[in-house]
């Protein structure tokens, strides 16, 4: 078989599909793609809300209480309480109904969305995590997201094995850290980025195994170096305290100059370690996978997947939120945790041979279904028997591909599409679309997506946080019952009792800007996920790579894996 290009159906652009592509798709017998690899990404996201929160009512019966939840107010869908969702008092299955041979299957798929109870927000055996969504196995977190098996942390998306870590982006294994972004297995490490293994340090990129650094780039092994010069301890201590580490003015000035110094930093034009036959960004310990992204160990014969951990094998198509031995996953988004045969679905663990379903939970043998837990021989919630189900599966795939579904700007939804962006429960900019590939509203609405305004609510600000104290040694108790503006986006916003516990422990002056923006200004450090060549900065090799190119803000010395680690070793 030969590879063969195709004309995305949404953005009308060429994409190539190998044979080894079409042997996967026989494989799993799902039919090729009409979506380029961009395209799907992004129709993906479209389904996956991690931080946008709201407040709502609990519908379950005898509930009172407003829920938080991902789903605003004016969405049409059911919210019941957690310890409802996941009670025996009620059954997914009362809310099933026929399959209707006479209307495509989206339309159906929506109504029963609308039916069934939702939880409120997607969490999975979590024990006192506050505000946290689409988690698994978290311990005292609060306003945490896409995390796994983390303790005792608060402001992170992207996390995995974390304890005590705050305001962090894509961090793996790290303890007491705050304000970093994709760094891993360190501790007391703060305001850095792609670090690992490292300790009591600030503002460190692309160093490994350093002790007490400050606004260093590229160091391997090295203790007490400010902006890569070597100092005795004595030397270091009084450098770093003349710098006011713990003010907010120290905090600016460091920061400003830590960004001169990423920007004269060598860079790998991709970052992979101890990878074979791989091409992607960020990727760890894996082999034979290609535009893969954020993925740290064992990823094998993966294509066009983000950010998961831990195995994911024999898998298109899949995340955020994919891996912990994963296999034989297909166009998903929040299908990490222990599947297999996942396909076409949204938030679906522990499960296998799941079609089209959202929110999944030990399941198994389910086409259509939402909001399961514990069962199996499904379709649009009903139950079926065994030999039931399997007669009835093949006559919904012929059908999908015979009376498809036709959305408003007349794209064509047949088996083996993933769900139309237009019927998500979820607004664009509610979504990680928008963290990824942010839109305006009039962009948005171009495309054929779904907007919403943010609505602020009414609260009596007490102190700008333009104003708030600069060390925190100045600050009192008397901060938690504050209601700061937030110095960019005027929203409001309070500092908890946990969170300046952290901030005094490590001199860590008070923030002055809302967790979201702090989150916004952490997503763009991040390089797209997008491979694009580009030349290596010493002119005699053409990479893959990420970063954007030096005329649209990127870095300048990009090179290849080569002279990097000539360079950097």
């Amino acid at each position: 078989m030969k590879s063969e290009t195709k004309t995305c159906q949404n953005c009308k652009s060429s994409f190539v599909i190998e044979p080894e592509d079409f042997n996967f798709y026989e494989k799993i017998k799902i039919p090729p793609p009409t979506w380029c690899p961009e395209c799907r990404m992004i129709r993906r996201l479209v389904w996956r809300n991690e931080h946008s929160l709201f407040k709502r009512s609990n519908s379950a019966p005898g509930k009172k209480e407003t829920l938080i939840s991902v789903y605003h107010p004016e969405e049409n869908i059911i919210t019941y309480d957690r310890e409802t969702w996941w009670g025996d008092s009620w059954d997914p299955c009362n809310y099933g109904q026929d399959y209707d041979l006479s209307r495509p299957f989206f339309e159906q798929f929506r109504e029963l969305l609308e039916r069934v109870p939702h939880m409120p927000l997607f969490d999975s055996k979590s024990i006192n995590s506050r505000f946290c969504n689409v988690v698994v196995e978290q311990k005292n977190c609060y306003l945490t997201s896409a995390a796994w098996r983390s303790e005792d942390c608060m402001y992170c998306n992207r996390l995995w094995h974390g304890k005590f870590t705050h305001d962090s982006y894509t961090s793996f294994a790290t303890e007491f850290c705050y304000e970093n972004v994709y760094c891993s297995d360190s501790s007391r490490l703060f305001f850095s980025r792609e670090s690992e293994g490292c300790l009591d340090s600030y503002f460190l990129y692309d160093c490994r195994n350093c002790s007490n650094c400050i606004l260093c780039t590229n160091l391997r092994h090295k203790s007490y170096c400010i902006e890569n010069v070597q100092y005795s301890k004595e030397e270091y201590e009084i450098k770093k305290k003349s710098m006011a580490l713990d003010t907010r003015s120290g905090i600016k000035r460091a920061r400003k100059r830590f960004e001169q110094l990423w920007r004269d930093a060598f860079h790998k034009h991709l970052k992979l370690t101890n990878n074979v036959n791989v091409v992607g960004d960020q990727v760890s310990n894996s082999r034979n996978c290609f535009s893969i992204f954020d993925f740290r160990d064992e990823a094998e014969n993966v294509k066009y997947a983000c950010w998961g951990a831990h195995g994911l094998k024999d898998a298109y198509d899949v995340g955020p939120g994919c891996g912990d031995g994963c296999e034989l996953n297909y166009e998903g988004i929040s299908v990490g945790v222990q599947n297999s045969q996942i396909f076409l679905s949204a938030t679906v663990w522990y499960s296998r041979e799941i079609f089209y379903s959202f929110m999944m939970n030990n399941c198994s043998h389910c086409f259509g279904c939402a909001q399961m837990n514990g069962k199996q021989y499904c379709i649009l919630n009903k139950q079926y028997t065994k030999v039931e189900y399997e007669k009835m599966v093949p006559k919904i795939i012929e059908h999908m591909k015979n009376l498809p579904y036709t959305d408003k700007q007349d794209k064509i939804y047949k088996f083996g599409e993933f769900f139309p962006s237009e019927l998500s429960p979820f607004a664009y900019n509610e979504t990680v679309a928008q963290d990824y590939f942010p839109l305006d509203r009039d962009m948005a609405a171009a495309k054929g997506f779904r907007w919403r305004e943010y609505v602020p609510g009414k609260y009596n600000i007490t102190i700008l946080g333009k104003d708030l104290p600069d060390s925190i040694s100045e600050v009192s108790d008397s901060i938690l019952n504050e209601v700061i503006e937030c110095e960019i986006t005027k929203k409001p916003f309070q500092i908890t009792e946990q969170e300046l516990s952290f901030y005094r422990r490590f001199d860590l002056p008070l923030p002055s800007i809302h967790p979201d923006e702090r989150h916004n200004q952490r997503l763009k450090l991040r390089n797209p996920m997008i491979l694009r060549k580009r030349q290596c900065y010493f002119g005699d090799k053409e990479v893959f790579t990420t970063y954007l190119p030096e005329s649209e803000g990127g870095p300048k010395k990009v090179v290849c894996a080569e002279h990097y680690n000539k360079e950097v070793y």
